[in-house]
């Protein structure tokens, strides 16, 4: 088991984001993180990532993980390509540059994320959508066994958000990556996930995909009207709808 968590609770201040949470996520998974603002998903992942120390239970990492917070900002006179071989650092003494090694996986990515033609551009110049694939490319690059994203597509359009999460996907299958990724935007997580943790202000559903993702569900934490919509041209194909109230 790469990533298992046991009674887990988040507390802030006074308040408890999370109790009682337990959870089993394997190599090869992708888990899906939804809620409201302010219920506790950036906190959560930054317990998985080590970053914040304000919770009780038990959580039992398995393989390096690669964490992307919400709203990383990086300053920087660094190319592109020296930006995402930044995530080689720990596969670095603090003498040592970057081998061919390094610079072929870093190329990889890059080429998997479509960011070629930005190699040589200074990251400070690019647009907020781009600095966040090299940011994602960044996290990729370091060859994870644990992949942490704070709502990575927040900042991208339609085409690279389609880019991003198909890029998620073959990580999964190819490289085996247990992936954990935040969002606010429900078809995404039913699109690519194994598995989800709906998060509410005072309770939890975590399940397979298929378990978790019913309108009774989401209306439930959202506290707003879904609905399901099934696709004319894919009858297994199921988007959620928001319904005005």
């Amino acid at each position: 088991m790469t990533l298992s968590i046991d009674n887990l609770d988040i507390i802030k201040g006074s308040k408890k984001l999370i109790h009682n949470f337990n959870a089993r996520m394997s190599k090869g998974t992708i888990t899906g993180l939804l809620g409201p603002n302010g219920v506790g998903k950036s906190s959560f992942l930054r317990v998985l990532a080590g970053l914040d120390k304000s919770f009780s239970g038990n959580i039992k990492i398995s393989g390096n993980i690669s964490f992307l917070p919400q709203d990383f900002n990086l300053s920087t006179d660094l190319n592109v390509l020296e930006t995402i071989l930044l995530g080689r650092a720990r596969y670095l003494k603090w003498y040592e540059q970057p081998d061919s090694k390094d610079l072929q996986i870093a190329e990889y990515i890059i080429d998997k994320m479509k960011l070629s033609n930005l190699k040589s551009k200074s990251f400070m110049k690019l647009s907020g959508g781009q600095k966040q694939l090299v940011l994602i490319a960044q996290s990729l690059v370091s060859e994870c066994e644990i992949l942490l994203l704070d709502e990575p597509s927040s900042a991208l359009d339609l085409l690279n958000q389609e880019r991003l999460f198909s890029i998620l996907e073959s990580l999964k299958y190819e490289n085996n990556i247990c992936i954990v990724f935040s969002t606010h935007e429900p078809n995404q997580v039913l699109k690519i996930s194994d598995s989800v943790i709906l998060l509410s202000h005072d309770h939890h559903i975590y399940g397979s995909t298929n378990e978790v993702m019913s309108v009774r569900n989401l209306n439930k934490v959202y506290n707003v009207n879904f609905e399901k919509i099934n696709s004319i041209e894919k009858t297994d194909h199921v988007f959620f709808n928001h319904l005005p109230n």
